[in-house]
């Protein structure tokens, strides 16, 4: 998909995105994950929206192609590929999503809402494509780094995990960096540093202290610490 793919009408690219589900492969030549294919589209989607598409893959323009994903997802699942330790998976459209944001279900105001950011963005931004792995996260898991041009960013490294094997080169399974064009409100940087460092108990900030944690039921306006 080139960045000017939101320039074919809606009905071809329908009809390319038939094909590109049943063929698609990894580079090696082996196939996706279910989990995995679900994401490319759900990132298909989120690309053509940036680059200010009026339609999405997910509407019934697409049911089509959408069709042929739902078949090559059975045929992966019934293979053993479905890519998810638990059958009780649940995927979200982008009209979804926005909808999470709108009523509040996603974003920075309560302990809830971001909490359940954190677990969406990770999805997208880290790499986490099942359950398995947002339950075994741990704090030192994902770290605060810098890059090259000094600019911070969010890294899932494993690092807990390999920190007893003789190899210590590090391995990245996905950043997120600030991302501002939408404000602040709906930055992942943002988001996640807020849930890491500001609303969390300190005891809970060692390297080995389980990542996600229980938001408190009820919270005082003025209290940082909104989980336990």
């Amino acid at each position: 998909m080139s960045g000017k793919s939101y320039l074919i009408p809606a009905v071809k690219l329908s009809e390319l995105l038939e094909d590109f589900y049943i063929a698609v492969k990894k580079t090696d030549g082996s196939a996706f994950l279910a989990t995995s294919l679900h994401a490319v589209q759900r990132g298909l989607d989120r690309i053509l929206k940036n680059a200010g598409a009026d339609f999405s893959i997910s509407s019934s323009t697409f049911s089509s192609s959408t069709r042929k994903l739902k078949e090559k997802l059975k045929v992966l699942s019934k293979a053993g590929m479905s890519g998810a330790r638990s059958r009780n998976v649940v995927y979200f459209s982008l009209s979804d999503e926005e909808e999470m944001w709108r009523t509040g279900c996603l974003g920075g105001d309560s302990p809830v809402a971001l909490l359940s950011t954190v677990v969406t963005y990770n999805s997208q931004y880290l790499n986490m494509r099942t359950l398995q792995e947002h339950a075994d996260l741990m704090f030192g898991d994902i770290q605060l780094l810098k890059d090259s041009q000094n600019r911070p960013f969010f890294a899932r490294t494993g690092s807990v995990k390999q920190e007893n094997r003789v190899n210590t080169n590090r391995a990245c399974y996905g950043q997120i960096y600030h991302e501002h064009s939408k404000g602040h409100k709906l930055c992942p940087y943002c988001l996640l540093y807020k849930y890491m460092y500001i609303h969390r108990p300190p005891m809970q900030m060692e390297a080995k202290s389980p990542f996600y944690l229980t938001a408190q039921k009820e919270v005082n306006g003025m209290a940082n610490v909104w989980y336990e």
